[in-house]
């Protein structure tokens, strides 16, 4: 049932605006802006507005914008949206960023993944308010698993858990490519159901950690075992931990400009 007393607003609906409102779509009115219209999010019934008719309408804000814009549209909305809440999802931009360019200290800094859309999304967030019990808290718990942490480690979520969708889906597509290589012509249906099959025995009575279920997988002697011993000996695991520093770095310095 939607709550009609409230009317959510998304600045920005690319890729993440448009997941996070598929996640609140049945629970509030939405208002969005955006130079491209989206008509898949148009037949849901969301109205589009100019920015200036958005920041007026709406009770809650959420900054769903790239990085390199953020400047610009921060500095086009600050005299509008002083006594609203914003929850922003923009990567790298700290907390005292944002209130700083809003003048409006009522902000959640927040960053889910595109599980947001159905409600399966790990959500780091913080604010120099207390939130608990709050709108801000209720919105981001229907959007997914909600935790505060300490900003410094904002970088470290969004590049582990934030890109978490396309490492998994990386290696996904890798499965599938192999699977197509040895005859199977139709595997994406398989890696899905592999994928929610390893889901639910990590979730299952005994909660499985990752290792124990590849330890439960790799039999001694066995194919599974061959193939994990040709993987860590080849150095990938290394190049994996490589790789996510870089997107930590990368991310620190997106907060640098």
């Amino acid at each position: 049932m939607k709550d009609n007393n409230i009317n959510v607003g998304f600045i920005g609906v690319g890729n993440l605006g448009r997941h996070a409102i598929f996640g609140l779509k049945n629970f509030y009115s939405i208002i969005a802006s955006d130079p491209i219209q989206n008509e898949e999010i148009k037949e849901l019934g969301v109205s589009y507005q100019p920015i200036e008719d958005l920041c007026k309408n709406s009770d809650v804000i959420f900054l769903t914008i790239k990085p390199n814009k953020a400047k610009e549209v921060l500095n086009e909305i600050k005299d509008l949206v002083k006594n609203k809440l914003i929850i922003s999802f923009i990567a790298g931009m700290s907390l005292e960023k944002l209130n700083t360019f809003l003048l409006n200290d009522n902000v959640i800094r927040a960053m889910p993944t595109l599980g947001i859309s159905n409600g399966a999304s790990p959500i780091a967030f913080c604010s120099s308010k207390e939130i608990e019990n709050s709108t801000g808290q209720e919105i981001l718990n229907k959007l997914g698993q909600c935790i505060r942490i300490e900003e410094s480690k904002f970088d470290a979520f969004t590049s582990i858990f934030g890109a978490g969708p396309a490492y998994i889906s990386y290696l996904g597509n890798l499965l599938s490519e192999i699977a197509l290589s040895n005859g199977f012509e139709d595997p994406e249906p398989l890696i899905r159901e592999l994928l929610k099959g390893t889901y639910e025995i990590h979730n299952s009575a005994n909660k499985p950690s990752f290792n124990e279920i590849k330890s439960m997988v790799a039999s001694k002697g066995g194919v599974t075992e061959a193939a994990l011993k040709k993987i860590e000996s080849s150095g990938m695991e290394e190049i994996w931990k490589s790789a996510i520093e870089d997107a930590i770095n990368q991310s620190k310095k997106l907060g640098d400009n």
